[in-house]
């Protein structure tokens, strides 16, 4: 038998719509954002995802209509689209959903277009570029206010249930029973308070207590309660907002309301003047918890202002702290300093063990910087492995470089990454506070040129920047102007590669050529490797460089070896930025492999300085050089204090004496013990032992004497091109015949 139908009325519909499971439950709220700038759309969509929203996106009209639906709380449009424009997507969402707030967003030339957007109904403009806690802040914004609205909209339902249902006591009971049900479940705190001075509350609904641990009857007994619950430091404002609420006819607020149990929790409040029953004006009060809203504001300022790798400010907030450094020293007359600091040999540990290794030094990085300044000095990370210290009322000079020095030694100390030991370098410029510069662009600017000139004396080390009128920005515009032409002199084979033959020095036959880079500037004339080098190590372009030795050296040997002259070794110069590149080594084998030569004809020559600084770094690559057949050279012998362990453990094939041991040879009071000692210890240890820059005859007897196996010189012959080696491979002749007869 069937069921008789229960007709529900249209209050009891309205009141089940106001339950936790009806249509104003609490839920995400979902933002739609159109916006034709993929870039722009995706980065406020991740903004707004961040501090909670749900987020969709739509980049023209079309796409955008069919995502607008009552799921849709709130839209973020910018009024210059590609085809219809923002302000049709506006006029369509004021006729389908009317109660969802628009936001437009526009550059600051768009006002008339803005004004329209006005006038149809946006809520707010936002002028590009948009602040993110701007944006954040308006958003949520509009959303307390739409859910207040709402929540006005669902009272003022009710007291329309009251009236039709006053005449029966019974439906009265009801009312009264729904009108509790909603006080009770609506997240807001519904109040009312008279306008007198303490604003004593005449009512307000017993989810308070849940809110705030007081049960309501306390805060309707004691005329002051409630606002002796608010913060003392927002009680001033909360006063006056409700004065000028008294003015306007309405007001929102937040401040900081004190729990039961002692801690304050932030809370939204929206008051609007009304009549009461009596014809008499109070304040009619929606008060809701926002704590979770505030602490989603902290986290999207921490995102602006903080580097989120370290944790140290970021460059934004550092500018800021400067701009305040530099008042504050000109206001008080005293000294301050900018160190601007670059690590040294960190693309290595990049390059070998990845970035996540990378990110894990520049984190241990910061914190033994933070380790060395004060509590009152701001240190941060400027971006990539650049960081900056503002050092507040510093003594003197003297002060900042002893603080500078602490931490280029704390910077030194071995770093455990993936189980092995690095040692980074830093280098740091710094720049003390002069009325001359009071503006923080100018400041860093300065701070920076001193950290270059550190970096050009030798890395790991500080140098204080020093008035020299123009000539120091003077001598940086040519160094731009230099490395442009070096770039473009790789293009336009300006570049030529000259050759010094290698010499026995028993006969004075050739035994082998060393490759010597020249520049060819045309009406300035050919530059010696020195005019060049340490620019092209300084930018990186030396990667490049080394590289189109590597193949006009090989591309020559493979010339000779055609001809049918005698096969000798060409050995060509590298550097340590070289080897770090994980594929040199592949790079080596291809070239090899591309001109058809055996490795035993290449050899690498690295120097000894570049050893010593650089070693962990690089054994590993040598050793593979070394394993597929490639002779590695040690240059600059001698020049340093390389250890010998170090020497016996590296694959070492020939030793280059250092061409200053060689100049002392022959001198009055030299005796040229430290190069008999190197030629001993080379042989010892099964090295052939090469000297460089002979030039005298006293020079090539002594080396005779002792055994040495080769020489290079202006003796035997200065680098010349691959012509004149050509020829004197043709006629295999001895070049140190002369030379050799006045010795025998």
């Amino acid at each position: 038998m069937r069921q008789p139908s229960s007709k529900v009325t249209d209050d009891e519909q309205t009141a089940r719509n106001l339950s936790p499971g009806g249509a104003a439950a609490v839920k995400q709220s979902k933002i739609l954002i159109v916006e034709d700038q993929q870039t722009i759309r995706e980065a406020y969509g991740e903004l707004l995802e961040h501090a909670g929203f749900l987020v969709c996106t739509a980049e023209d009209y079309d796409s955008a209509i069919a995502l607008i639906d009552d799921s849709i709380d709130l839209a973020l449009l910018d009024i210059q689209l590609v085809g219809k424009s923002g302000l049709e997507i506006l006029s369509y969402i004021r006729g389908q959903q009317p109660a969802c707030p628009v936001i437009m967003m526009s550059g600051y030339a768009d006002k008339i277009n803005t004004i329209e957007a006005l006038r149809q109904g946006a809520v707010e403009y936002l002028e590009k570029p948009i602040n993110p806690h701007e944006l954040v802040h308006s958003v949520k914004h509009w959303l307390d206010f739409r859910n207040l609205k709402l929540e006005n909209q669902r009272l003022q339902d009710f007291q329309a249930i009251h009236q039709r249902l006053q005449e029966s006591e019974a439906q009265i009971r009801k009312v009264n029973e729904r009108l509790n049900f909603l006080l009770t479940s609506t997240a807001a705190v519904i109040y009312a308070s008279d306008i007198s001075e303490h604003y004593a509350t005449t009512f307000i609904s017993d989810n308070i207590e849940r809110l705030s641990g007081y049960p309501a009857n306390t805060f309707t007994a004691e005329a002051d309660f409630r606002l002796e619950c608010v913060h003392p430091d927002d009680l001033a404002m909360v006063r006056n907002e409700l004065k000028l609420a008294l003015d306007r006819g309405s007001s929102r607020f937040e401040y900081r309301f004190q729990h039961k149990d002692g801690h304050y929790f932030w809370v939204g409040d929206e008051v609007r003047v009304e009549k009461n029953r009596h014809g008499q004006l109070e304040f009619l009060g929606f008060m809701a918890d926002i704590s979770e809203h505030k602490q989603n504001e902290e986290k999207v300022i921490q995102m602006a202002y903080t580097d989120l790798l370290t944790g140290l400010p970021n460059r934004s907030l550092y500018f800021d702290r400067l701009k305040q450094a530099i008042a504050q020293s000109n206001r008080n007359h005293t000294t301050m300093a900018v160190l601007f600091m670059d690590l040294d040999y960190f693309k290595p540990i990049n390059d070998e063990l990845g970035h996540e290794w990378g990110d894990q030094a520049l984190i241990e990085v910061g914190k033994r910087l933070q380790g060395c300044i004060r509590e009152t000095d701001t240190l941060a990370r400027i971006g990539g492995d650049e960081f900056s210290i503002i050092l507040g009322d510093i003594a003197s000079e003297q002060a900042a470089c002893r603080i500078a020095d602490k931490i280029i030694t704390c910077i030194q100390e071995p770093m455990l990454l993936n189980h092995s030991r690095y040692v980074l370098g830093i280098s740091i410029g710094i720049r003390i506070e002069s009325s001359d510069y009071s503006d923080a662009e100018t400041f860093m600017r300065l701070a920076d040129d001193a950290m270059y000139q550190a970096k050009e004396a030798g890395r790991n080390r500080c140098c204080v920047y020093r008035e020299s009128g123009d000539t120091q920005i003077q001598g940086l515009h040519s160094e731009l102007d230099m490395e442009k032409a070096l770039r473009q002199a790789l293009i336009n084979n300006e570049l030529v590669v000259y050759y010094q033959p290698k010499v026995d020095l028993k006969e004075g036959l050739i035994i082998g050529t060393h490759a010597l880079l020249r520049w060819n500037r045309g009406s300035e004339g050919m530059l010696q490797p020195s005019q060049f080098l340490p620019l092209a190590n300084k930018t990186g372009l030396i990667v490049s460089i080394g590289e189109w030795v590597l193949r006009q050296a090989c591309a020559q040997s493979r010339v000779w070896l055609d001809a049918g002259l005698q096969v000798v070794p060409v050995s060509v110069n590298i550097t340590a930025e070289q080897l770090r590149h994980p594929d040199f080594s592949r790079l080596v084998v291809s070239i090899l492999d591309e001109y058809d030569l055996a490795p035993n004809l290449l050899e690498l020559e690295i120097s000894e300085t570049d050893l010593m600084r650089h070693g962990a770094f690089l054994t590993q690559a040598l050793h593979d050089l070394s394993d597929v057949g490639v002779k590695i050279t040690m240059g600059n012998f001698g020049s340093g204090f390389f250890s010998l362990e170090s020497l016996k453990t590296m694959p070492i094939h020939e030793l280059k004496m250092d061409r200053t041991l060689i100049g002392k040879i022959g001198q009055a009071g030299e005796s040229g013990q430290i190069a008999n000692a190197i030629i001993a210890m080379g042989h010892i240890l099964n090295h052939p032992v090469v000297a460089e820059g002979v030039e005298t005859h006293d020079q090539l007897s002594f080396l005779r004497h002792h055994n040495t196996d080769g020489m290079l010189g202006y003796l035997s012959s200065p680098p010349v091109t691959a012509d004149e080696i050509t020829s004197h491979l043709t006629k295999r002749a001895s070049l140190l015949d002369g030379w050799i007869n006045n010795l025998l």
